[in-house]
């Protein structure tokens, strides 16, 4: 998490982003416990915005407050299941919308990412940014701000477990062969292979996930 001083004109909200940031990345990871104090000598600011920026993220059902702390949400391996199944079928509908409406420069820039996905020296963070970036760049093609903006929220949600998955796997190079296959079937508009590959895509996704978090939760502490 980013914690150089806050600009005081925009005290609250930037508190608020700045944490959210840090849940929705990982470098507030699941189960971990925030310390109001703490958080607030990083930013540079009182306890109030960070309190109230814990708050908002209560509600959005990122954090939950405890009797003497505040808890970052840790997902049961079912409930991880049922969010990429969201994710799932939010993304079919995506393709679906999108492929009608697919241009060559759409593809030029699908491209463009996966080549730099392709550099065995990027870092882990940088290749998670672009994973995100190749994804919603094709659905972004819907052109349904409603649709992409769901689709978001479960990202969101993901992301901070796309760290450890990101963590487990040896290297990255199932994940491109993957994503080239995607953009080929994209390129061709072929909806119905496209499904599909999107299917055991994020299938394969959680389950390397889900095993993670399993061989984490049984090791001794």
């Amino acid at each position: 998490m980013d914690s150089s001083a806050v600009t005081v004109s925009t005290l609250a909200e930037e508190v608020y982003d700045r944490v959210r940031a840090g849940i929705t990345s990982g470098t507030l990871a699941p189960g971990s416990r925030l310390s109001i104090r703490s958080l607030a000598e990083q930013l540079s600011v009182s306890t109030m915005p960070v309190r109230e920026a814990l708050k908002r993220l209560q509600a959005e059902g990122f954090v939950v407050f405890e009797r003497r702390s505040v808890t970052v949400v840790s997902l049961t391996a079912d409930e991880l299941h049922q969010v990429f199944a969201i994710r799932l079928h939010l993304e079919q509908l995506a393709a679906e919308w999108a492929l009608p409406r697919l241009t060559p420069a759409d593809v030029s820039e699908l491209r463009a990412v996966l080549e730099q996905m392709a550099d065995e020296r990027l870092e882990t963070s940088r290749w998670r940014a672009l994973n995100r970036r190749f994804h919603q760049r094709f659905y972004e093609c819907a052109a349904s701000p409603y649709l992409l903006d769901l689709i978001t929220g479960v990202w969101d949600r993901v992301e901070p477990y796309m760290a450890i998955y990101a963590s487990t796997v040896e290297d990255f190079s199932e994940a491109h062969r993957q994503h080239l296959r995607m953009l080929q079937l994209i390129e061709a508009k072929d909806l119905s292979a496209l499904l599909a590959e999107t299917h055991w895509h994020l299938e394969h996704t959680s389950r390397t996930v889900a095993e993670a978090l399993a061989e984490a939760r049984q090791a001794p502490t």
